[in-house]
């Protein structure tokens, strides 16, 4: 526990933090305050006129405003819900549903997958098959507690992604129809929502086109909500600011690790997977492990965005023109469309290149599009030497023991990993203090002329100044 305490887990503080108040949302316009806008017309040919203009916000009124503070809205702790939590959040806060109204679902556990994994097949894929789980857990455990109004679950069909130049940001298609098929199991035999009446929105979304999503938002919601479409996209903007703070947040944290295991030659671990994995429940609490041995865990969402931090570590693939930038992997994965995918394909491009940081990729049974990022992982971290472990078709099932001889094992190669850093700062700074004495013995015999030199004491001086931090080490 005191190893755990000091060795910080990022993977289980986004966990934690993408479903808080991390980020407070800007009081809405008051009612007629100038917005910027734009009127589009058609011309006297048929051709689509936009013309910038200032108009009035206009917004619900008070009773609506009243109506939506008493709204209890419940959202699964599943799937893409791990990425864009803080978007969903935000945007309810933003129009008025008070924090505490708005409910996620428990963690996954096997108790809870025992309670709720009965409505029918799904997929093979248990992060999919276990949504049942998590709507029955928001049924027959939050909404008893305290009735519930809406639970939503959006079927999202892209998300925006950091890395540069991909063919399309598109998330996976059983992650993506999961909500629809959710939706059927539990209306199919006996409509589980209309019975405590309750209003089950999955409606499709994008986040890689605001305006659409702005458009998708507000026909879901309209209704429920009693809000007008002024106040609608105004909460859509502040979500994307709440995505945005939320993932600078995280890559402060990864920054603040990542220099201190450089600093001190240690191995910090880095999570890859999927948004999901980032679940207790997903991902077996393995991470925990590694912890307790005392190496900081990472999360991809932590790692430094930044092209000025990353543009070191790319300097080789830059001078090469392999890629125009850091963000970018088209140069050893050209088809890149899947949006998680292709993060973590980056997050192992990044971990091959930076000597502290060492692999340990997650991917779950049957899953189609971690696949074609399994031989593209291996060979980039084999061709590194960078310390790389895999567990693979992760399931419902917990076999404990044989996780933990795996866990044993690599932590036996992560501390060879150390001593490796260790010998190399060690030589290092054995030759950088050969290369002092060298120079001092030589400034030992140098003539009296030059040594009362004005420009060669200043020179001196600096560079005895440089060179004083190594000399106390």
């Amino acid at each position: 526990r005191e190893r755990m305490r000091a060795y910080p887990n990022l993977v289980d503080y986004e966990a934690t933090w993408a479903y808080k108040r991390l980020y407070t949302p800007e009081e809405t316009p008051a009612a007629g305050t100038l917005i910027d806008d734009i009127k589009v017309s058609r011309t006297l040919f048929g051709g689509i006129k936009h013309k910038p203009i200032q108009r009035a916000f206009i917004r619900s009124s008070e009773e609506a405003h009243s109506h939506r503070q008493d709204i209890r809205i419940g959202i699964p702790k599943a799937l893409n819900i791990w990425s864009t939590a803080p978007f969903w959040r935000t945007y309810f806060e933003a129009l008025g549903v008070k924090p505490r109204n708005i409910v996620f679902s428990d963690d996954t556990s096997e108790e809870l997958w025992q309670a709720g994994g009965k409505y029918g097949s799904v997929d093979p894929c248990y992060p999919a098959k276990v949504v049942q789980a998590h709507i029955h857990n928001l049924l027959f455990e939050h909404h008893v507690k305290k009735p519930l109004n809406i639970i939503f679950f959006p079927s999202i069909t892209h998300i925006p992604t950091f890395v540069e130049q991909v063919m399309d940001t598109a998330c996976c298609p059983i992650v993506a129809g999961t909500p629809k098929v959710i939706g059927a199991a539990f209306t199919k035999e006996q409509d589980f929502f209309a019975q405590r009446d309750i209003t089950y929105i999955d409606t499709a979304v994008t986040l890689q086109e605001p305006l659409l999503l702005k458009d998708r938002m507000f026909e879901a919601f309209k209704e429920q909500l009693q809000i007008s479409e002024d106040e609608n996209n105004f909460a859509v903007d502040q979500a994307f600011n709440s995505l945005d703070y939320f993932d600078k947040h995280m890559q402060e944290k990864g920054r603040i690790i990542l220099d201190a295991v450089a600093e001190e030659n240690r191995i910090a671990l880095l999570m890859t997977g999927r948004p999901y994995h980032n679940d207790p429940g997903m991902n077996h609490g393995v991470l925990e492990e590694y912890q307790a041995m005392g190496y900081p865990i990472l999360s991809m969402r932590s790692i430094p965005k930044d092209k000025d931090y990353l543009t070191p570590y790319f300097q080789d693939d830059l001078n090469k023109k392999f890629v125009d930038s850091p963000l970018e992997i088209h140069d050893i994965w050209p088809e890149n469309y899947s949006v998680n995918s292709v993060q973590k394909v980056w997050a192992t491009k990044f971990a091959a290149r930076h000597p502290n940081v060492a692999v340990l990729d997650l991917s779950s049974f049957k899953c189609g599009h971690d696949a074609p990022t399994y031989g593209l992982v291996d060979r980039m971290m084999s061709a590194s030497g960078s310390p790389y472990s895999a567990l693979h078709d992760i399931d419902a099932n917990k076999p404990s023991g044989s996780i933990k001889i795996r866990v044993k094992t690599y932590g036996y190669t992560l501390k060879l990993a150390e001593e490796k850093l260790e010998d190399n700062a060690r030589k290092s700074l054995a030759y950088e203090l050969q290369t002092i004495n060298k120079r001092l013995d030589f400034l030992a015999v140098a003539p009296e002329k030059i040594k009362q030199d004005v420009l060669f004491k200043t020179e001196l001086e600096k560079w005895q100044s440089d060179y004083e931090a190594p000399i106390q080490r």
